[in-house]
């Protein structure tokens, strides 16, 4: 174990002049009281002394001094003379100074040495705090991915509002989530990071310094350690990654241990990032978990039109209360359901409505699949539905009274688009004269010209397998009287809908036309 200069310093809570580049932090393994005669000068040590002492020392690279100044400021002080030494502006002798030093690596090593026995025993991350509420002097809190508190320091008490409120309640109410949505926290939380250190006073009047865990790309637990005892220093947050190192330990343990939806997680986004070897390994950790590798399986994910600041892991937890059979987890700002169940769409709908009561959102819906090991096919199934229904025209979707936007998406219904997409993107020029184009351009600009709708009644038309009498049902119009437009329209556009080749085309052109407009076009009308 060895100790930074900066966390010496702050612990020592001495003011000094720091002979070093602003960067360069020393560390040190122990602290040893500086003697000219009996000194070893190899090793990562720090020397306690006073300045004299240290001036008149053999100069070496790596040798650092804590002083007392027992001398007065001369011309004999130069940059190159002073490098490496630090000296304490109080007046104090020698051996305190070292003394105090000594206990400062005495207390980090009996904190530390507790620590590892705390985790070998398997204690608890409780047991982890409260060991720790000597050293930080700060409030800390666990919670898990869905904000619910699942241990604190109970020894330090705060005023931090947020904090206590968490500890009121059990989790963060909707007040504070919401507050965290409007200062975009979620976003900020979701991103892998070191540590986040919030210095806005936002949220709380101190400086909080938060930690995420994450596990196959979702956050699994948060540390959140409130500096309502001590300011965050460089010093304090290198204590403060010493516990989460044993924090750390705990998660690795549940991630491994942990069967079920996470080892399914963990599997899922594996397969779909491409980071398994072989079908075999797939195979045996689908059996670890207890999930079955041959199945009947649907992908379906959800993405929503604010993604960076939706409460992702909050929702998870609320779609796995709801689907209890499937297995929900998160990925890219999306959330991600794994159903092994044969449930009908509709049904399937129901149930996602229930999870999301206030939210926009798309929902793409992969095709069924039978092997685990295709699941990254149906992941890029589901989003490609989502990515081609979010630049349709108009979709369908259902709304609520508060005009939430819901879009469905499933691949198989949207495949077409895929094939027209690519195609049409890969050489537009070549397209630009196409029937696809020029017969609705055709019929748009006569119903404009005439102020008719023959594009409207050519669609349903085709749409319904040219049955005279069921489109005239649809738009109130006598049998005779579609029959008279749609031999108009073979006539303006100069074909017969009797040949089934320009029946697809005109199918097809009809597609293509769903988009909004510039997705495919821009430049061909």
């Amino acid at each position: 174990m060895d100790l930074s200069l900066k966390l010496i310093m702050d612990e020592l809570g001495y003011e000094a002049d720091i002979n070093l580049p602003p960067d360069h932090n020393p560390r040190f393994s122990f602290v040893e009281l500086y003697s000219p005669s009996g000194t070893d000068m190899s090793g990562d040590k720090l020397l306690v002394c006073g300045l004299s002492e240290a001036l008149a020392a053999p100069k070496r690279e790596n040798l650092y001094f804590l002083c007392v100044r027992d001398r007065m400021v001369d011309d004999s002080e130069t940059p190159e003379a002073m490098r490496g030494i630090t000296v304490i502006r109080r007046n104090i002798d020698v051996r305190e100074l070292f003394n105090r030093v000594q206990r400062i690596f005495l207390q980090v090593h009996s904190w530390v040495m507790k620590m590892e026995q705390s985790v070998a025993a398997n204690k608890g991350l409780q047991d982890l705090l409260t060991l720790s509420e000597p050293i930080f002097k700060n409030h800390i809190v666990i919670q898990d991915s869905t904000f619910k508190l699942l241990y604190y320091t109970k020894g330090i008490k705060t005023d931090d509002v947020v904090t206590n409120k968490l500890i009121q309640y059990g989790y963060h109410p909707p007040e504070t989530l919401q507050l965290f949505q409007k200062l975009r926290r979620l976003e900020e939380y979701e991103k892998p990071h070191d540590l986040i250190i919030s210095r806005d006073y936002a949220t709380s009047n101190y400086e909080v310094v938060k930690k995420m865990f994450h596990t196959g790309g979702s956050i699994s637990i948060q540390v959140v350690m409130v500096c309502c005892g001590r300011p965050a220093t460089d010093g304090l947050l290198e204590l403060f990654r010493k516990l989460l190192k044993y924090i750390k330990i705990y998660v690795d343990r549940e991630s491994a241990a942990y069967g079920g939806s996470n080892a399914v997680k963990t599997l899922a986004l594996d397969l779909i990032m491409k980071n398994v070897a072989s079908q075999e390994e797939a195979r045996n950790r689908a059996a670890y978990a207890g999930f079955p590798f041959e199945g009947n399986f649907r992908l379906v994910v959800v993405s929503f039109e604010d993604e960076g600041n939706i409460p992702l892991s909050r929702l998870v937890q609320s779609f796995a209360e709801v689907m209890p059979q499937a297995s929900v987890f998160s990925q890219n700002r999306n959330v991600l359901i794994l159903d092994i169940e044969r449930g009908e769409t509709d049904q399937f709908k129901a149930v996602i409505d229930k999870a999301l009561v206030a939210s926009d959102f798309y929902c793409g819906i992969s095709n069924r699949f039978t092997c685990l090991w295709d699941i990254g096919i149906a992941y890029e199934q589901a989003i490609m539905a989502v990515k081609l229904a979010s630049q349709m025209k108009s979709v369908t979707g259902n709304s609520t009274k508060n005009q939430h936007r819901r879009v469905y998406c499933q691949f198989s219904d949207y495949w077409v688009y895929h094939l027209l997409s690519a195609g049409i993107k890969s050489a537009p020029v070549v397209f630009k004269n196409s029937f696809l184009f020029q017969a609705l351009n055709t019929l748009k600009e006569y119903d404009a010209a005439h102020r008719t709708d023959t594009l409207n009644l050519l669609r349903i038309y085709l749409e319904n397998e040219r049955k005279a009498t069921v489109v005239s049902s649809i738009l109130h119009m006598h049998r005779n009287t579609v029959l008279y437009h749609i031999g108009k329209i073979e006539s303006i556009l100069g074909v017969s809908l009797d040949d089934p080749e320009t029946r697809l085309k005109l199918q097809l052109a009809f597609k293509t036309d769903d988009f909004k407009p510039g997705v495919f076009h821009s430049d061909n009308r």
